[in-house]
């Protein structure tokens, strides 16, 4: 009887040993399926359609632009920035004093030299894009995973991948999204959170978000990794780590030039926000009203420039 017992225990526990692999694997599985979908979708195509307010709290998403007419030319920042504090500036002593541990692959001069490289007209190497920057910027919930059902993915035969300008007369403006963890940002958030917003992986290997312009695809901002050397590696994702984003606009290139800056500020912030990170400016300094309305200033005048 004895035997019989430890006979039927003996098969027990294989049994639930079997059991417990097989959850294991279903749980690994599930798992590459998502990270999976992340990728696949960052070259997707999603079709233009009026979308809420980034600032409605039952939304929590960000304007397409494409179909919805944006009329604010001089928004308030006092969501977003105030007049800087004493605190404001120990913070951004304490993010810059972390990123010098940094200093080897860190560096904002060096990162926007890498996109002045990248986009320099006397590049021999340029990407074009390969099958990745087909994308149309949509509007999409960073938190939820529904959105990726109704994606719809559009032949590259019909719709062109938006390109940045290639000119010597570019001009950029940037700022960073930089990390208040000392791990950083991982890859995987970072993807997330960015194809949530609306952009996609494509042209130079940057992000981008673009709208519908006279019926072509057109680069309204894009983001670079703030680490050298700048780019993504989309295949690769999972094991990034990223101490910042830079954000930057291009121009010419985005039809209403003040629109694009305010769509990149505002991603910007919902970014930083879902990934744990603060909003500077260039130099990794505090981000003030009288920067911002500086920026805004000479993209005026450069568009008016552009006109005559």
């Amino acid at each position: 009887m004895t035997e019989v017992i430890q006979a039927l225990s003996a098969e027990a526990m294989i049994a639930l040993l079997l059991i417990f692999a097989l959850i294991v694997a279903f749980i690994v599985a599930a798992r590459r399926r998502r990270a999976g979908g992340y990728k696949m979708n960052a070259r997707l195509v999603r079709d233009e359609s009026p979308v809420p307010d980034p600032h409605d709290r039952t939304a929590r998403e960000l304007p397409n632009g494409g179909a919805r007419a944006v009329g604010r030319q001089d928004p308030t920042f006092g969501e977003y920035l105030a007049d800087a504090e004493p605190r404001d500036f120990e913070r951004a002593q304490r993010a810059g004093s972390n990123l010098d541990e940094y200093s080897d692959t860190v560096d904002d001069e060096s990162a926007m030299a890498s996109v002045a490289q990248v986009l320099s007209p006397n590049q021999t190497t340029l990407s074009d894009g390969g099958d990745g920057g087909d994308g149309v910027g949509a509007s999409l919930d960073p938190g939820t995973l529904d959105w990726l059902d109704e994606v719809e993915s559009i032949s590259s035969a019909t719709v062109e991948s938006p390109r940045l300008p290639r000119h010597d007369e570019t001009q950029v403006y940037s700022f960073n999204v930089i990390t208040r963890s000392d791990t950083g940002f991982d890859g995987e958030d970072i993807l997330r959170v960015l194809l949530g917003c609306g952009l996609r992986f494509g042209d130079m290997d940057f992000f981008h978000l673009s709208e519908l312009q006279d019926d072509k695809p057109t680069i309204q901002f894009s983001v670079a990794n703030m680490m050298q050397p700048g780019v993504f590696d989309l295949d690769n994702m999972d094991e990034l780590k990223t101490q910042g984003l830079m954000f930057f606009l291009t121009l010419p290139g985005p039809k209403d030039m003040l629109k694009a800056f305010d769509l990149m500020l505002e991603t910007a912030h919902t970014v930083a926000h879902s990934l744990g990170g603060d909003v500077y400016d260039e130099t990794r300094s505090v981000m003030t009203k009288q920067y911002v309305e500086s920026l805004r200033q000479s993209i005026r005048e450069y568009e008016h420039k552009c006109r005559v």
